[in-house]
């Protein structure tokens, strides 16, 4: 796999195994691993969950931190999608528009190599994350965190859209997951991607398939249990 873009922090540290799992985070498994074993498995799939949530992005904080903060949240809802665009907290979340965290995840295989920029319009006031993982194994690649009130103002040109870069290479699996957290009157997200420059996109099946290939259900499984990997490890450092 090539090298992540500079915007995002290099990580190397790789998970523990998920064994043994207390009932507060094997609970994520299903929503965040096995959910690819359902519906068409020929298809790419987003993910989006949405939890209850107060916490306020700090400096210091990894994506691992604020991963075990997300899945320490009450549940709200969690749905399968075909694409992150305008996932809003009104159709996705039960209408909950405060104190809450999103995870929005999808794994792939890489079929065209090149750059990839993924841009994030949304309303994060309580700051959030973006990491790339290795889709095999859960290992973080690359990060970037922010702690500023993110608000783009349904405008790509908004200095607040949030932007990471990472290059592949033809059969890369991958994993890429972002996690932010707002306050009050939280709006919709919506992800779009450039591949070498080229036009901008909505990060969505029809638009993003000639770009991926769907991981073997073998892979999904990984994933799940690497997320669930990193809170573990993550909640040493985040409840000491």
């Amino acid at each position: 796999m090539g090298q992540p873009d500079i915007t995002m922090t290099p990580q190397s540290d790789r998970l523990p195994p998920a064994l043994h799992l207390p009932c507060r985070l094997a609970r994520w498994l299903a929503p965040l691993g096995l959910v690819l074993f359902a519906g068409n498995a020929e298809a790419l799939s987003f993910r989006a969950d949405f939890v209850s949530s107060t916490y306020q992005t700090q400096a210091g904080d990894s994506f691992t931190d604020l991963l075990l903060e997300h899945q320490g949240g009450v549940l709200i809802r969690s749905t399968v999608t075909t694409g992150l665009a305008n996932i809003s907290t009104a159709v996705h979340a039960a209408g909950v528009t405060s104190n809450y965290s999103i995870l929005l995840t999808t794994s792939f295989q890489v079929a065209v190599a090149g750059t990839y920029t993924f841009q994030v319009g949304t309303d994060w006031g309580r700051g959030g994350a973006a990491a790339l993982l290795d889709g095999t194994t859960g290992t973080i690649l690359s990060e970037r965190v922010i702690t500023d009130d993110v608000w783009w103002n349904n405008n790509w040109s908004d200095p607040d859209v949030f932007t990471t870069t990472s290059t592949f290479a033809v059969g890369d699996s991958v994993t890429l997951a972002w996690v932010g957290f707002e306050g009050c009157c939280g709006g919709s997200t919506t992800i779009r991607f450039s591949v070498d420059g080229g036009a901008y996109q909505n990060l969505t099946e029809p638009n993003f398939d000639a770009y991926a290939i769907v991981p073997e259900p073998s892979t999904a499984l990984l994933f799940g249990l690497g997320l669930i990997g990193l809170a573990l490890k993550g909640g040493r450092r985040a409840r000491s």
